[in-house]
């Protein structure tokens, strides 16, 4: 059995002693480890945390929460939100009536099912929980104790939450201000505003608007106190305040834990640079999937971007059609963008076999295609968050480059100050999504890009993908046989 690991991990795979040694050995604070799926990262930060002292785990998703929880135990907190209150079924405990100032028994003796769960992950050794509790609770609250280390899970994400806690949405004022200054002062004069209206909602129990006003009461005052470093877009319907970078609020996330560990598939050290992480360890680890049964190919056609004409998008509709004529399995379409999956819709010889979804119905879709004996999925959204294994997807066709939108003045005044950091975000989504079909070592799954800015992008970008996927690249003149086997 492995040190402080359940039973049922009774065996280090290849590569994973080495690495928890390298964590729990001398140097710096912060660790970075990039392992492909498959390496089995989790084993090695759990095991390294039973030698580390108290540790707290920190993932994107309560799903991955979960899965954490049923493999490693420990303690798993959530927001205040996904525990109902027991005075009052109808409400969850962040509008729960100990809010009103009304006594509550559970509060004080015990029985209410977050505080309870709260004091219990204060108590635990291992505590597993999510970026954005992590950050209101250490912000807002009291906090979950003092650690001895920190493992920051999917840490590809972690400028992304950064910005995400910080970041503020509004509804316009009738008269906007123009300055940083400006929006400071109207911040503090509706501060003042919110207060009293949150003063008479207490008074009058009025649960759901009293949250509504703490939450707005939260907003106004991160813009009362935003720094230069600040922007803001605004649209008739809302205004979008944002810090420019992560680094400056970072700290927010490391507190003062003597030891950080940072994790990913798809971690580079752009990612520190970033979080304006400047002393580290960065080690990467191949994957242990053979090339063949995860190959990524370019297929020349033409440069795919917002000028291309109507003859040029033919020509890669043309060649998604032809990769289909040689392909019997199940596969997904990435088009990046609405406009371009309706295009293959209209225009593909094989559109009776396209299964798609709109914002509301992605979950339902995905689940028929899974289901599926045959069938094409087509989405301009479906880098992240979901997993085909096996044969329920034996092939991939990204369309175009997934660059993102730089259009908004945040976006525009980030790409000035870092021309790289667009670049980054493409290879970041470019190696999710290529990672979509090939879930374990005996699986396969090939990926076929079309654009041909993909060539430039990754002669001038391999230093923001790992090297394993670097591996698996290559360009072809012609569509290669399919793997069967």
């Amino acid at each position: 059995m492995i040190f402080g690991l359940p039973p049922k991990f009774s065996v280090w795979r290849e590569g994973q002693q080495e690495e928890c040694i390298h964590i729990i050995g001398p140097g710096p604070r912060f660790r970075l480890l990039a392992a492909p799926t498959g390496f089995g990262k989790s084993v090695v930060y759990v095991a390294a945390a039973a030698l580390s002292g108290r540790t707290a785990i920190l993932t994107s998703t309560k799903g991955l929460q979960s899965q954490l929880k049923r493999d490693f135990g420990g303690v798993d907190i959530r927001g205040r939100n996904n525990y109902p209150c027991r005075l009052n079924t109808h409400l969850t405990c962040d509008q729960g009536l100990c809010l009103f100032g009304v006594r509550c028994p559970m509060r004080e003796e015990g029985g209410c099912l977050y505080l309870d769960q709260l004091k219990r992950a204060r108590h635990s050794k291992l505590v597993i929980t999510n970026y954005s509790y992590w950050l209101a609770q250490h912000e807002y609250s009291e906090g979950l104790g003092d650690f001895d280390f920190l493992v920051l899970d999917e840490a590809h994400e972690i400028p992304k939450h950064i910005l995400d806690h910080m970041a503020v949405t509004i509804k316009p004022p009738r008269k906007p201000p123009q300055t940083l200054a400006g929006w400071r002062e109207w911040a503090e004069g509706e501060k003042f505003a919110v207060e009293q209206h949150i003063k008479k909602a207490k008074e009058a129990r009025k649960e759901k608007t009293f949250a509504i006003l703490r939450a707005r009461l939260t907003k106004i005052s991160r813009l009362a106190e935003m720094s230069e470093d600040w922007k803001w877009e605004a649209s008739p319907e809302k205004i979008f305040f944002s810090p420019v970078w992560p680094a400056p609020y970072a700290g927010r996330l490391f507190l003062s834990i003597p030891k950080v560990l940072l994790t990913s598939a798809t971690l580079v050290p752009k990612t520190a640079d970033l979080l304006g992480i400047q002393d580290y360890v960065y080690r990467t680890v191949q994957s242990s999937f053979p090339v063949a049964n995860r190959r990524f190919i370019h297929l020349p056609t033409v440069r795919i971007n917002f000028r291309s004409t109507e003859a040029e998008e033919h020509v890669w509709i043309r060649k998604v059609d032809q990769i289909i004529n040689k392909r019997k399995g199940k596969g997904i379409i990435h088009t990046v963008s609405y406009a371009r999956r309706d295009l293959l819709l209209k225009f593909s010889k094989h559109k009776k076999l396209m299964l798609t979804h709109n914002s509301k119905n992605t979950e339902e879709v995905v689940q028929k295609f899974k289901k599926a004996k045959k069938g094409i999925l087509i989405s301009p959204s479906m880098a992240t968050g979901w997993d085909f294994p096996g044969d329920q997807c034996r092939w991939q066709i990204i369309v175009k480059l997934p660059y993102p939108d730089m259009r908004g003045v945040i976006a525009q005044t980030r790409n000035k100050q870092d021309p790289r950091f667009a670049s980054y975000l493409t290879a970041q989504q470019l190696v999710q999504t290529v990672g979509r079909g090939t879930r374990s070592k005996d699986d396969w799954c090939e990926t076929f890009i079309l654009d041909n800015n993909i060539v430039w992008f990754m002669n001038r970008n391999r230093d923001l993908v790992p090297e394993w996927f670097l591996e698996s690249y290559s360009i072809k003149n012609l569509i290669p046989k399919e793997k069967t086997t």
